[in-house]
């Protein structure tokens, strides 16, 4: 079964597109310690797992490989649920030929990804290695970082730079990050006819608007991730109760939304 068929599965099944990102940061995390990485996401994945509140997960590489080689030996673990959940790996690579040739490798040979994100900057040969049939590659399109506008609405024959590359992924047959914090999500999926996955950031501690990412998604709403990263993972810190406790009553406010449009 491709990641495109796993994540429509499962989101039908589950009746949420929310997929939960992980990104260790030992501030946060009681212990404050590298060893302490593993358990603590453990918990609260495997709670939103039991009370189907997710649909995927979404590992941050740079917040593993911060921590060093202790770091990735965490992601390595963490990627293991890829046997329950469909794993997006958010390591935004892309260089030229047969560097992406090794880096798509290590994405999914060696970290076993059933999904990875990536810079399509360095154009056609950066990207094409990342496509392979059954995986999924989501391009950055319109992402929801303040900088994003400094280059991706730069105009460009008429069309702002982020609308180009979204010609692209249509072109390659790709998916694409857009951030929810910018109403272009709706002249996007009005350009894919809603056929083209989207990796939505920037819902939960980023102010991301979910009614409009769904409303704007609502025709084809299974195909699509819509991630909530630090505000699950640290919701303890406004939330009575463990981690993991916390964590769940976040993804099910989440969810109460999102489900709406099931």
């Amino acid at each position: 079964m491709s990641t495109r068929e796993k994540l429509t599965k499962l989101a039908n099944e589950n009746k949420t597109i929310l997929c939960f990102g992980v990104d260790p940061n030992l501030e946060k995390i009681p212990g404050g310690k590298v060893e302490s990485i593993v358990p603590y996401f453990q918990n609260i994945i495997d709670k939103l797992l039991d009370e189907n509140e997710i649909s995927a997960i979404k590992p941050n590489y740079a917040f593993f490989a911060q921590y060093g080689f202790d770091g990735l030996h965490a992601l390595k673990e963490i990627m293991e649920y890829r046997d329950k959940v469909p794993v997006i790996l958010d390591f935004k690579r892309g260089d030229i030929g047969k560097t992406s040739t090794a880096y798509a490798k290590e994405a999914y040979d060696f970290w076993g990804a059933d999904a990875a994100t990536i810079s399509p900057y360095m154009g056609e040969d950066s990207v094409r290695p990342f496509l392979r049939e059954e995986k999924l590659a989501y391009m950055l399109c319109r992402t929801s970082n303040k900088g994003a506008g400094d280059f991706q609405e730069l105009e460009c024959d008429g069309k702002f730079l982020y609308e180009k590359v979204l010609e692209k992924a249509i072109e390659w047959n790709c998916g694409i990050v857009v951030g929810a914090t910018s109403d272009a999500i709706t002249r996007i999926v009005a350009t894919t006819k809603n056929e083209i996955p989207m990796l939505i950031p920037g819902i939960g501690a980023q102010g991301g608007d979910l009614e409009l990412v769904m409303n704007a998604i609502k025709s084809n709403v299974a195909i699509h991730r819509i991630n909530a990263s630090s505000s699950i993972a640290y919701a303890h810190e406004k939330h009575d109760g463990t981690p993991g406790e916390a964590a769940l009553k976040e993804a099910q406010k989440l969810n109460e939304t999102i489900r709406k449009y099931f």
